[in-house]
């Protein structure tokens, strides 16, 4: 029987100011219903609440320019439906912080 490794990668990044996003994967196949969000806050319990923005996982390739200025503390997630066409749940998060570009406080709205 042969198996396969496949993954999946989200990263954040600087780029004009603002924080630039960008996914890949190795499989032939995209997760089910996969979203990319960013939060204002912590991490929601339903990864599909409280959104400062999102995209759909094959939009915006090879980077998302979230229109959001470049800041510490952001929360951003790469999320997908649980089989099948169960709730969404997180399957990548990751914060910004100084190790990814220039410590530029984050915009309070």
């Amino acid at each position: 029987m042969t198996q396969a490794l496949f993954t999946w990668q989200l990263e954040a990044y600087e780029k004009q100011g603002n924080l630039f996003l960008r996914w890949s994967t190795n499989a032939p196949f995209r997760a089910q219903q996969g979203r990319i969000y960013v939060y204002k806050g912590g991490f929601p319990v339903d990864p599909t609440d409280d959104a400062k923005a999102w995209s759909w996982d094959n939009e915006h390739q090879p980077e998302w320019n979230t229109g959001l200025a470049w800041g510490t503390g952001w929360n951003c997630a790469y999320i997908a439906e649980k089989p099948a066409n169960g709730p969404y749940a997180y399957f990548i998060k990751l914060t910004t912080s100084n190790t990814m570009g220039p410590n530029v406080a984050k915009l309070e709205e």
